[in-house]
């Protein structure tokens, strides 16, 4: 155990050196040499591997950050008075983190490239239409629509591969598996689109949607490595986690990075693609209830799909000392921000860490229903 530490945290000092491009090439090339590597578990190489996508993910913001800014691609953060102008879409660190990541797994490890490929095809299809919906604006109907052909590669490979994929048989706390052969593939498009769109629903403020997922991802890791989840499984959590804190460095609050559709989209899309792969179905559902609970309000009080930038209200009005408010529209649509602040106006930060309280303790259950999962009546 000490000397498996030790080189974790050789690992470690090893990536947050100054230069994160070049310190992850210098990880890898000492990954193979480090005293004990070879009696390390899986568990443990997944975690170390996936450590390097923190360096990667930061450095690919940074480069998203100084290019889209050259190239015009900004948005302005509204819950600021200065409304300043923020570099968009650089949440594509992420899906190009995760992919890249899942490469170099399969690689060092000789792992199943199968469930790989459906998942990094996931990622990167969800990406690509959300890069589409930033630079085209597609309304509202299009993201849910097209985010459901996204889980078109688990489906395919699921069916052409069986057992390596997915497996049809739905894990519920207490009451053991249910077999669901038909039901179960079908149900695999609904999710990526629902997880991929719920993300996409929850990032209105500095910081939320990455520290959010980033709470999510990590509580799911945890839940994995003490209830003895696959080690590609605990591998692919921990890239996502990873490559969430390097973009959410610039991210959090004030942030110097928006994530943009392309990020969000591929961000949800990764946690639902998870859930299959990993067999955390139940669990994702519990973590993710903020999201449920602000897509629920949303679509309870506008019923239909749209696009923010059409809403005719906005859900919370911006104060003189930059503190949040409840809208006083009628017409305003119904949002877990606009439910924090109702009847007590608060700063953007203080909002955020609301937020991430709400996801810390969703996060809490899930990790027990993890526990539950394996128990019968």
């Amino acid at each position: 155990m000490d000397e498996t530490w030790t080189l974790t945290v050789r690992a470690f000092t090893i990536l947050t050196t100054d230069n994160p491009s070049f310190s992850v090439l210098l990880f890898y090339s000492r990954l193979g040499s480090m005293p004990g590597m070879a009696s390390l578990d899986w568990d443990t190489i997944a975690i170390l591997v996936a450590l390097g996508a923190f360096p990667v993910s930061l450095a690919l913001t940074r480069f998203f950050m100084y290019w889209n800014s050259a190239h015009g691609i900004v948005g302005i953060d509204v819950h600021k008075l200065a409304r300043p102008k923020i570099p968009e879409m650089c949440g594509a660190a992420v899906p190009v983190t995760l992919i890249l990541f899942a490469v170099i797994y399969c690689l060092m490890t000789g792992a199943n490239w199968i469930p790989f490929t459906a998942y990094s095809l996931v990622v990167g299809l969800t990406a690509v239409v959300g890069a589409v919906d930033d630079r085209l604006k597609l309304r509202g109907i299009f993201k849910p629509l097209l985010t459901l052909f996204c889980g078109l590669p688990l489906l395919i490979l699921g069916l052409e591969f069986p057992g390596q994929v997915y497996d049809p048989t739905l894990r519920v706390p207490l009451f053991g598996g249910y077999h669901l052969h038909i039901i179960y593939p079908l149900t695999i498009l609904i999710v990526i689109s629902v997880t991929s769109n719920t993300v996409n629903m929850l990032d209105p403020l500095n910081g939320s949607m990455s520290g959010g997922i980033s709470i999510v991802s990590g509580g799911l890791l945890i839940g994995l490595l003490l209830t003895g989840g696959s080690s590609s499984s605990i591998f692919l959590y921990a890239s996502l986690l990873f490559s969430l804190l390097g973009f959410f460095y610039y991210n959090r609050f004030p942030s110097r990075a928006f994530s943009g559709n392309v990020g969000q989209l591929s961000i949800g899309a990764s946690l639902g693609a998870l859930a299959i792969l990993g067999k955390t179905e139940i669990a994702s559902i519990v973590a993710m209830f903020p999201n449920i609970q602000n897509s629920f309000f949303f679509l309870s009080r506008i019923r239909r799909f749209t696009e923010h930038r059409e809403l005719k209200a906005r859900p919370t009005r911006l104060l003189d000392d930059e503190r949040l408010a409840s809208s006083e529209d009628p017409a305003a649509p119904l949002t877990l921000v606009r439910t924090l602040v109702a009847g007590k106006p608060a700063k953007e930060e203080e909002i955020v860490s609301d937020i991430w309280g709400l996801f810390l303790a969703s996060t809490t259950l899930a990790v027990i229903t993890l526990f539950l999962t394996g128990v019968m009546l």
